[in-house]
């Protein structure tokens, strides 16, 4: 039975006529009493008893009327919320964060809740290796890193610009009063890294290893990158990071480039192939796109 016909058997119900239904919902009168017709012979009992001052329902028709109309209620709620799906008005983001991305965050989720009070999130932070792994779980929808090269051709990555990784120091650092900082330089001071950062950890290796020097092992792992930038800004230890412009809060450090540690990753939303990113999802990625072309341009003009 169609859900349409629920408002023939109420308008009948409600105004005790084939012909004053007709004349609301607009349908011909033959047309109404087929149409109740073929629902009394699908559930095999007449709905309406017949008297001279019109129709009224019987104890059959009342109980399909409360049913009919709490199914029709259903059905356009379902149409609703699959509407607000489709719009990303509604819905659940699991969203995986680089350590260096999860700095836009607050003041994004701060303005979507308010814009988009129905949307609900949950966000994971690790490194770009393992949300690849995490997202052929399928246990995030979407991930936010720096990718040189997806582990998986499952993997589909949405490039939103590239990462310039440089050194970062404390501000009274002595590499700081250098005209320019070599991988020589670095030799006597330890470092500090994002946790589980395999890839940056294998791109320093080649770096030192192209200048006949020997990089050990990070003597700091942490992920949280305010974190690792506190530790920078209290310590003499050194990092490899992004260089991008970090909120206010931020502890103050100097960031650097090294002639020897030119590196430029691309960065973009990754998400896997055979499960595309929802309408809610897509509205979060171009959010935090614009926030990361505005935080490149910022370092970018802080630097000239």
């Amino acid at each position: 039975m169609e859900t349409r016909y629920v408002r023939v058997v109420e308008e009948v119900a409600k105004l005790g006529s084939i012909r004053a239904a007709s004349e609301v919902i607009g349908y011909t009168q033959s047309a109404i009493t087929k149409i109740l017709h073929r629902i009394e012979e699908e559930f095999g009992e007449r709905l309406f008893e017949r008297h001279p001052r019109g129709m009224r329902l019987n104890e059959f028709g009342k109980v399909f009327l409360e049913h009919s109309l709490a199914i029709d209620k259903e059905m356009r709620d379902a149409k609703s919320k699959i509407a607000a799906l489709k719009s990303g008005e509604t819905g659940r983001v699991i969203l995986g964060t680089a350590a260096w991305s999860t700095q836009f965050l607050p003041g994004i989720l701060a303005n979507l809740i308010q814009e988009r009070p129905h949307l609900k999130f949950r966000v994971v932070e690790s490194n770009a290796g393992h949300l690849e792994q995490l997202l052929l779980e399928g246990r995030i929808d979407l991930a936010i890193s720096a990718m040189s090269q997806p582990i998986d051709d499952q993997i589909i990555v949405e490039s939103m610009g590239e990462v310039v990784f440089g050194l970062v120091t404390a501000v009274d650092h002595p590499l700081t009063n250098l005209p320019e900082v070599r991988l020589e330089n670095t030799m006597r001071y330890k470092w500090i890294m994002a946790d589980g950062d395999n890839r940056t950890t294998a791109f320093l290796e080649r770096q030192f290893a192209k200048c006949n020097l020997q990089w050990g092992s990070p003597d700091v792992e942490i992920l949280p990158r305010h974190a690792l930038l506190e530790i920078v800004a209290k310590t003499d230890l050194i990092a490899y990071v992004p260089l991008l412009s970090d909120p206010e809060f931020s502890p103050p450090v100097a960031k650097m480039t090294c002639v020897d540690l030119q590196w430029r990753v691309p960065a973009g939303m990754s998400f896997r192939r055979n499960r595309p990113v929802t309408a809610a999802g897509r509205f979060v990625f171009e959010e935090i796109k614009e926030q990361f072309r505005l935080a490149v341009a910022e370092y970018e003009h802080l630097e000239r």
